[in-house]
């Protein structure tokens, strides 16, 4: 594998060091003080530069990504909080928001507050704060690369109702800078149930900036949810410095797929340290995640750029439902959803990487 500039065999690397912790690899820790004691966590580092907390206990989500020490993600105010603080009334779901990578929304529902066939469904879901149980966090060579995962189960169950588990895996790599989140999700009741899955991805500074970009391919249509985003369409792509009162803006973006069948989206920054440039490609399958929802939120203290992967749209579940627009999984039935992350961490791996979303 190639690390810190020079190419090493496995044997090369084990004569250099005591341990390949030495290096990177994963550590599994509880947080001890605040909203988040005693929540479980793994830590994933890299030699390449890949730096980042997946919390066992809220779905395996994503708090925070660094590369190279450099800050991907956007956190929160509320920063990492376990589970217990949930509250699934109206937006209070918000309350332990930590943003981060990934949250994940769902299974049943997310969207904002509504009320479906007399049930009362708060804003986003319930799934991000359910433990993961079957944890595995392990590392293992594969001929000369060295790779490090976690994997679990998280179960989003009712007596009487919904029986739906996600089987979830994060993959890191020593020598490149990849992240794959790889999810099977499976109805293991006895019912069809309604699916609806989002993933909350949270870009922020010095990724997201003034010279900051949202690359789509060409052939990409675009639609403001509201009046506010519709004012504002001609601008979706860029973005400002903070802003007081920054009302929000939500885009749908519908991609045209490669010729894989994977929807392309990147945020760059061609200005980052003194024109060396960065950016962050997401790569996800158009056929079971159709939409790519944009969350532009230049706030003050809530700088963001949501970028949500989606099976459904914002209306809530009882809008979408009428709407035909909520997929519902079978009892028995296994959808797998996909998503590649790379950091583009120069010009020209940026221009590689326009070049080849526009050959696509």
């Amino acid at each position: 594998m190639e690390i810190f500039g020079k190419k090493y065999s496995r044997t090369d690397i084990l004569k250099k060091v005591g341990d390949i912790s030495q290096l990177g690899g994963v550590k599994q820790y509880e947080f001890s003080d605040g909203t988040a004691k005693n929540a479980r966590a793994v830590d994933l580092k890299s030699p390449g530069g890949i730096e980042m907390t997946v919390i066992l206990d809220r779905a395996m989500d994503i708090s925070s990504l660094t590369y190279k020490n450099i800050p991907i993600s956007w956190k929160s105010a509320t920063k990492e909080a376990s589970p217990i603080y949930y509250e699934s009334k109206g937006v209070e779901w918000l309350r332990t928001f930590f943003g981060g990578l990934l949250t994940t929304c769902g299974l049943t529902y997310f969207g904002p507050p509504c009320t479906d066939q007399g049930e009362d469904l708060g804003l986003h879901g319930r799934i991000s704060n359910l433990p993961a149980s079957n944890v595995l966090a392990d590392c293992r060579w594969e001929n000369d690369n060295y790779v490090m995962w976690v994997q679990g189960r998280i179960r989003e169950v009712r007596a009487l109702y919904e029986k739906l588990e996600l089987s979830r895996k994060i993959t890191a790599f020593a020598d490149r800078p990849v992240i794959l989140i790889e999810d099977i999700v499976e109805n293991i009741g006895f019912k069809s149930s309604p699916l609806m899955i989002l993933y909350h991805m949270n870009l922020g500074f010095p990724l997201l900036d003034s010279a900051t970009k949202l690359l789509l391919p060409k052939k990409t249509i675009t639609t403001p949810r509201d009046e506010t985003a519709k004012r504002e369409i001609g601008n979706f792509n860029e973005f400002c410095e903070p802003v007081d009162n920054f009302s929000e803006q939500v885009f749908i973006h519908n991609i045209e797929p490669d010729r894989d069948g994977n929807g392309n989206v990147a945020l760059i920054n061609n200005e980052f340290n003194n024109g060396e440039g960065l950016g962050i490609s997401i790569k996800f399958n158009k056929k079971n995640l159709p939409y790519l929802i944009q969350w532009k939120h230049a706030a003050s203290g809530e700088y963001v750029c949501g970028l949500e992967p989606a099976n459904s749209l914002l209306g809530g579940r009882n809008v979408e439902i009428e709407n035909r627009n909520v997929r519902f999984i079978n009892p028995g039935e296994k959808i797998n959803f996909n998503i590649e992350i790379n950091i583009l961490s120069s010009k020209k791996e940026i221009e590689n990487y326009i070049k080849n979303i526009q050959e696509n």
